[in-house]
């Protein structure tokens, strides 16, 4: 949270010592405390079970309880119902993927941000060829990051697909789709829909699980390459772009819109979501951190105005793009037709 404009300096000590909940967070889904504690268990079995230190795992316990994520009764620990719900394995709704990739990002990325502001650009591998190394590590990051996507859009993409009217729209692409939780979501809401997924090697793969999962085969094709290099296909009536652009800087954000239009009927329409700044540059908040979390994790990339983007897809050729606001929180699209 920001600080208040007049506030003292306990607000921003405590906004210092932020790092303390997330890294605890970070830590427990990496060692997997709360698969141990579904049922109510001491520190000493807790630690037992992790192959971790008695005191140190005891202190860690009372810290998970404080901040809510663990219930103490009297010498037992048990997981909270969001803890229960959300990061244990194996259940439907673990998210846990998303809480490993920001620990990746911390470990890549926002560590050494002062360099990075200094220097211009992270001092460390281009985040965006995680995708095309082959070390176990990178392997573990990029299930991570894709099924950490997954975690964030299975909430939105019913929210977006009851917005969007595909009902006229027979050939869908979803360029960087990752996991296909947004093509899925389209195919389940319009049976007549035919989707496919565009994107790196290594996501189709973890696409391909998800599309087979819901059964969805016959309905969601793939299709790996590089979108900066490669042939995205042709004949769409509909392109869905979501959260692409902030990875790259302005140039490749035109080349992404070009191609796009090209691979568009006449008429068909292209929708680009993203965590938009207003056209000031520094609100909503979500979208201004987003920024820094770019700037932290990607040699080019950063939040951009709605303004920004819609004056791109004008450029291209397409109408002017009409801003969709469709939840609560700080994501939304634009949608512009081919003329």
């Amino acid at each position: 949270m920001p600080v208040s404009a007049d506030g003292d300096f306990q607000e921003l000590l405590a906004m210092a010592r932020g790092f303390q909940p997330a890294k605890m967070l970070m830590t427990a889904v990496n060692l997997a405390v709360f698969d141990f504690l579904e049922e109510p268990r001491s520190a000493v079995e807790a630690a037992s079970w992790l192959k971790a230190n008695d005191r140190a795992t005891g202190i860690f316990l009372n810290g998970l309880a404080a901040l809510g994520l663990l219930v103490k009764e009297v010498d037992y620990f048990r997981n909270s119902a969001i803890a229960s719900r959300y990061l244990v394995r194996g259940k439907d709704e673990y998210r846990g993927a998303i809480i490993k990739h920001m620990e990746h990002t911390w470990d890549r990325g926002w560590n050494d941000l002062q360099n990075t502001v200094l220097l211009g650009r992270p001092t460390e591998a281009d985040p965006e060829k995680w995708v095309d190394k082959k070390t176990e590590r990178d392997e573990k990051e990029v299930r991570a990051f894709i099924c950490g996507m997954d975690a964030i859009a299975r909430d939105l993409a019913p929210k977006v697909s009851a917005v969007l009217d595909l009902k006229k729209v027979s050939r869908l692409l979803d360029l960087g789709g990752g996991p296909a939780t947004y093509a899925i979501a389209f195919a389940q809401a319009n049976p007549h829909l035919q989707a496919t997924v565009f994107d790196l090697p290594r996501p189709i793969i973890i696409a391909q699980e998800q599309i087979a999962k819901h059964r969805l085969t016959g309905r969601i094709a793939t299709l790996a390459g590089n979108f900066l290099e490669d042939d995205i296909g042709s004949g769409y009536d509909f392109i869905w772009v979501s959260q692409i652009l902030h990875s790259h800087d302005e140039k490749q954000c035109h080349l992404i819109i070009g191609k796009c239009v090209h691979a568009l009927n006449l008429g068909g329409t292209l929708a680009i979501q993203d965590f938009y700044l207003n056209k000031d540059g520094a609100s909503p908040l979500g979208p201004a951190m987003f920024g820094v979390h770019m700037l932290a994790v990607t040699p080019r990339g950063r939040a951009y105005t709605w303004g920004e983007v819609a004056e791109w897809m004008a450029q291209a050729g397409l109408s002017p793009a009409e801003h969709i606001r469709y939840d609560q929180g700080e994501a939304s699209f634009l949608t512009a037709k081919k003329q």
